[in-house]
C-alpha cells in the first residue's frame, strides 16, 4: 500500500480562517475510484498541533505514516466500478493545523487564549469531518512544544472527546516573562505590543533566522523552518500594532490543566469510559540543547512529566494504571525538530502507543 496522500484546505473559525493538512489512511490510495468513503472505522482521528514558530509543515513527513497506523491487517473489496479497494483497518484520519497567526492561517481578529484556539481547532475538525461517515466523535492529539499546551487544554476540558495525547519535548517554564493578553471585549482600547524582531537594510535579519538552527538542521529543512518563522513574524508585525496577542506557553496555566486531568483519573470523575492517557516523547539532543542555552531542558521536561503523577503514586504501581508514559528518542537528529528529522521513529512510537491503548 502506498502512503496516503496529503490534502490541503482552509476553514473558517471564530478566530479567522485557518489552514490545515489532512491525510486519510483508511483506504488504499492506489484505487482508481473517486468514491472512497468507508462505512465503518473505529480509529480516533488525530489532531496535530505544531511548535512556535513552525506550522503544519512540522508534520509533513509523519502525517501519512500516522494515517497508515500499524498496518497489521486490512481487507480488500471492490468498488461499484469493479476497481479493487483495500481498507486499512489500522488506518485513520490525521489533521495538522496552522494555528491562528502561524503559517498560512489568518491572524485572529482579537487577542486569544490557548483554550480559545483549542476550541477553534476542535470545532474546525468537527466541521472538516462532518461530511464523512464512520468517523468517531472523539480524538487523540499530538503536540510539539507550544502544541503540547493545546493537547492538554482539550484533554482537561473535554474528557469525553479526547482519548489520548502525545506531548513532544514538553517544556514548561513558569518563571519566563510572557505577554499579558489585551483585555478581550474592550475594542476602544488598543495598546500596541513592542516587537523584538527588527528589519535591517542589509537583510541580515534573514541570515540570523537561518544561522540560529544551522548547527542541527540541513539546509533544506532549515529553509522550511525559516519560511514558517518568516510567516509567523510577518503576521506578528500586523497584529502587534493592533494590540492583538496570542497566549503562549509561559502564560498558560499548564499545572492546573494537568491537575484537572490527574484528579479526574484519581477520583473517577471522567465522563468517558476510560481515562485519557499521555505519552511524553523527549528528544535527547533537544534536552541537551536547551541545557546548553541555560533553559534547563532536562529539568523542565522532568518537571512537566511529574505533574502527571498522582499524589499517591508508588513505585509498585502498574504502568497501565498511570496516566503517563515516557519515551526518549536518541541520536543526532533527536533535536528540537525531531518530528521532521526522525518521522519513521516518531510514527512508530505514536502508533504503538495508540495501539497499546486500543486506539
Amino acid at each position: 500500500m502506498k502512503l496516503p496522500v496529503i490534502k490541503r484546505g482552509m476553514i473558517q473559525t471564530a478566530l479567522g480562517s485557518i489552514f490545515y493538512l489532512i491525510s486519510d489512511g483508511r483506504i488504499d490510495t492506489t484505487t482508481t475510484s473517486a468514491t472512497t468513503t468507508l462505512t465503518t472505522v473505529d480509529k480516533s482521528p488525530i489532531l496535530c498541533f505544531h511548535m512556535s514558530p513552525r506550522s503544519s509543515d512540522e508534520y509533513l513527513e509523519v502525517l501519512p505514516l500516522l494515517a497508515l497506523g500499524g498496518m497489521d491487517n486490512g481487507t480488500t473489496d471492490t468498488n461499484d466500478d469493479g476497481a479493487v479497494r483495500t481498507e486499512n483497518n489500522d488506518g485513520r484520519v490525521v489533521i495538522a493545523f496552522d494555528l491562528p497567526g502561524y503559517g498560512a492561517s489568518e491572524n485572529p481578529p482579537r487577542s486569544c487564549t490557548v483554550d480559545e484556539i483549542s476550541d477553534a481547532c476542535l470545532a474546525a475538525a468537527d466541521s472538516i469531518l462532518g461530511t464523512s461517515t464512520g468517523i468517531t466523535t472523539n480524538y487523540v492529539t499530538i503536540g510539539s512544544l507550544l502544541g503540547n499546551f493545546f493537547c492538554v487544554s482539550l484533554a482537561s476540558r473535554y474528557p469525553e472527546r479526547i482519548r489520548a495525547g502525545i506531548l513532544t519535548n514538553p517544556w514548561y517554564n513558569p518563571g519566563a516573562s510572557g505577554m499579558v493578553p489585551t483585555t478581550i471585549g474592550n475594542d476602544d482600547i488598543v495598546t500596541p505590543i513592542p516587537d523584538s524582531f527588527h528589519l535591517k537594510d542589509d537583510g541580515s535579519h534573514l541570515v540570523g533566522l537561518h544561522s540560529k538552527r544551522s548547527s542541527w538542521l540541513d539546509n533544506e529543512l532549515n529553509l522550511r523552518v525559516v519560511q514558517s518563522e518568516i510567516e509567523y513574524l510577518a503576521n506578528r508585525r500586523k497584529r502587534y500594532p493592533k494590540g492583538i496577542n496570542i497566549e503562549g506557553g509561559n502564560d498558560y496555566d499548564f499545572p492546573s490543566a494537568v491537575q484537572t486531568i490527574v484528579e479526574r483519573q484519581e477520583y473517577g470523575s471522567s465522563g468517558s469510559s476510560s481515562p485519557c492517557k499521555f505519552l511524553c516523547i523527549r528528544g535527547e539532543s533537544c534536552a541537551k540543547l536547551f541545557d546548553a542555552f541555560g533553559l534547563d531542558g532536562t529539568k523542565r521536561f522532568d518537571e512537566a512529566c511529574e505533574l502527571f503523577l498522582p499524589a499517591a503514586a508508588g513505585e509498585g504501581d502498574d504502568d497501565d494504571d498511570n496516566i503517563l508514559r515516557v519515551a526518549t528518542v536518541t541520536g543526532d537528529k533527536s533535536t528540537l525538530n525531531v518530528v521532521n528529522q526522525m518521522p519513521e521513529e516518531f510514527a512508530v512510537l505514536c502508533n504503538n502507543f495508540f495501539s497499546s491503548h486500543g486506539l
